[in-house]
């Protein structure tokens, strides 16, 4: 009792972090974990080969999460020859609702080094990994939420690669478009080229919406739910026609389909048009797809001082803000949770057990130090947060350096004797033989 106080008074100090571990390595061997049966119950029995128990205590909010409570919680780490295996006892969270209840696991498999989210990114798969498990509705994580985010504007063209001129000319480059004053000059103009009787212009577009998102580029242009058309434009002389055509996802137009053909200013003055945009003509790589028509009997000049989008799309799931991002590089695992008693705690409270194919840990290296970061909300939680954390950075979940990671050395695998019998001793044995007979007859022939 006392000890705790001077713990509990020690944190409100803040001379010792919230959450501290003490970190019991494997002391023999590194043969591989044989006895664990994954059903989220915590025995000391099947981790008996783990690698680490490794002892953290997590100051909780016991006033707003009772029965939640200050005191040690357990990780886990072991592996076998195709599995990683993550244990945790939470004897913190003595709360059995899983309500809103998730869990994550980061990784750093292979030394990575990185300080922010990009880089982290740039190593998913190759050395960064990410579990988070939804408990509430036993599933991934969702990535996007049923949120929409509020319409934003200042979306542009990325490069002058992204139109072409099949009709007429142009002048200016795609930064003239992103003009966010009044009309003024410069302005990005198009020339009409006679055709037959008639003079015209039409130029082709296709925007790569992607380029608009540094992280997830594929993933975040998926979650895209409205764009709209910003344009303030005149021409020279009323023409007869000036329309936008979209194109269809197949790359397809109908100049028939009233919805994918929209009107834009036509005459002397600039005017403002806004146009709604359904991000199901999109193409299967994202690329925004429209035409600039325009035809008059005379020639022509049109004239863009702007031309940019606003777009809305689902929010990311950073639950309540305890996630930088919630991006989960591993699909392919078993998890399973359990509320009861363990060796370590006799009171009810959860526990997780995750088992994690090797083939998910691209280049994975047993011999070299793994990184961990664990966290979850599940009701426990740190004061004021809506979450709980253990890493090298306990103040929230900073996946983004790989600094703030646990470090932990996985000793190597070895291959135990009695992994060779039954089918493979016997292969072995007959390869043998084969190999003796070969050599017994090549000997013979020498002898003769």
């Amino acid at each position: 009792m006392i000890s705790s106080l001077i713990i509990i008074f020690l944190i409100s100090l803040g001379i010792i972090s919230s959450v501290f571990s003490e970190e019991s390595p494997k002391t023999i061997g590194s043969l591989p974990m044989e006895n664990i049966n994954v059903d989220g119950t915590i025995n000391e029995a099947e981790w008996a080969d783990r690698d680490w128990k490794v002892k953290f205590y997590l100051d909780i909010d016991e006033v707003f999460n009772p029965p939640d409570t200050d005191g040690y919680n357990y990780l886990y780490l072991g592996e076998d020859l195709i599995n990683f295996y993550i244990g945790l006892d939470l004897c913190s969270d003595q709360t059995g609702d899983i309500t809103k209840e998730w869990v994550g696991v980061w990784l750093n498999v292979n030394n990575r080094s990185f300080n922010d989210l990009s880089g982290w990114a740039s190593y998913l798969d190759n050395g960064t990994e990410s579990l988070l498990h939804d408990v509430e509705n036993n599933t991934a994580l969702s990535y996007f939420t049923n949120e929409l985010s509020i319409s934003s504007s200042g979306w542009d063209f990325n490069d002058d690669n992204e139109y072409n001129a099949i009709y007429g000319s142009t002048e200016g480059n795609y930064i003239i478009f992103d003009d966010g004053g009044g009309p003024s000059p410069p302005f990005f103009n198009i020339t009409s080229v006679a055709n037959n009787s008639d003079y015209v212009s039409w130029i082709d577009f296709s925007v790569d919406i992607t380029k608009w998102f540094t992280i997830f580029p594929q993933l975040s242009a998926s979650g895209v739910y409205e764009i709209n058309f910003l344009i303030r434009s005149q021409t020279n002389v009323s023409v007869t026609k000036n329309e936008i055509i979209l194109w269809n996802s197949d790359g397809t137009i109908d100049i028939n389909d009233l919805d994918q053909v929209k009107p834009i200013n036509d005459n002397i003055g600039f005017v403002d048009d806004t146009f709604y945009y359904n991000p199901s003509n999109l193409s299967s790589d994202y690329k925004m797809k429209f035409s600039l028509f325009t035809n008059h009997s005379a020639p022509f000049m049109v004239q863009f001082d702007r031309f940019e989008f606003s777009m809305r799309y689902n929010e990311t799931n950073h639950q309540m803000g305890a996630l930088l991002n919630p991006f989960a590089s591993i699909t392919n695992y078993e998890i399973e949770w359990d509320f009861g008693p363990s060796a370590n705690n006799a009171s009810n409270h959860r526990m997780f057990e995750i088992k994690i194919p090797k083939s998910e840990l691209e280049n994975y290296d047993p011999n070299e130090d793994i990184g961990i970061i664990v966290g979850g909300y599940g009701t426990m939680a740190f004061p004021f947060e809506t979450y709980w954390a253990f890493g090298e950075w306990n103040s929230s979940i900073r996946n983004q350096r790989s600094e703030n990671y646990k470090y932990y050395n996985m000793q190597g695998c070895e291959i135990p004797f009695k992994a060779i019998h039954g089918y493979y001793l016997s292969l072995i044995i007959a390869i043998v033989g084969v190999i003796t007979i070969i050599f017994t007859k090549k000997k013979l022939k020498i002898c003769k």
